[in-house]
């Protein structure tokens, strides 16, 4: 009797966190993965970049390797602000978009850097790294704090809606907004592929 109970309450588990408004175990996996493998690929692409590539800028108004980088490490916390402060308003009911088809759209949809955006004033890099390694020290540090809350989190994240930039959003798609570092990530490796690139160093 106690192991069929037992039986019922695990194969609910499911259930009860999208009903509570908490991350299940797959959505949690989902977005552990956006946030490890982008930032793997951001360190990966700045890894050796010598001085005259960091600055490089193809054009006036295209962001060098620099600015990329520096626009994620603000964004970082930004974002984790922008969640924490979703948090702090009145519970609801998950919202119809909360779930897996969504969220994969959703996060496609971040990384098509065919659909141009201007970045809020507080995230515009003004050149304070000077290094790679500076800037992938500073990311580090941040997005594994991200990291961290996110795996231990038993925040209702689903529970919790504010105003975004593709309409209504939870605090877990706010939080999923980290797929913004691929888009990025996609930007510094256009830079680094122009014919105009420094060459004086191989990575």
């Amino acid at each position: 009797m106690k192991k069929a109970l037992l039986l019922t309450v695990v194969s609910m588990a499911p259930l009860l966190a999208a009903d509570s408004g908490a991350m299940t175990d797959a959505e949690r996996t989902y977005l552990l993965d956006q946030l490890e493998q982008s930032k793997k690929a951001l360190l990966t692409n700045i890894q050796g970049v010598t001085p005259a590539q960091w600055t490089y800028k193809p054009a006036p108004n295209v962001w060098s390797v620099q600015e990329c980088a520096e626009h994620l490490i603000l964004a970082e916390d930004f974002l984790m602000g922008a969640t924490q402060q979703i948090l702090q308003s009145p519970k609801v009911d998950r919202l119809p978009t909360a779930n897996e088809e969504t969220d994969r759209k959703f996060v496609a949809r971040i990384k098509d850097r065919s659909q141009k955006a201007t970045a809020p004033e507080p995230i515009v890099p003004a050149g304070k790294f000077a290094t790679p390694a500076d800037a992938a020290r500073e990311f580090t540090a941040r997005r594994d704090k991200t990291i961290v809350y996110v795996k231990n989190t038993k925040d209702e994240l689903r529970a919790h809606t504010g105003p975004g930039p593709m309409g209504p959003m939870d605090a877990y798609q706010f939080l999923l907004l980290a797929a913004h570092t691929g888009r990025h990530t996609a930007q510094i490796v256009e830079v680094e592929s122009g014919a105009a690139y420094p060459k004086t160093a191989a990575r």
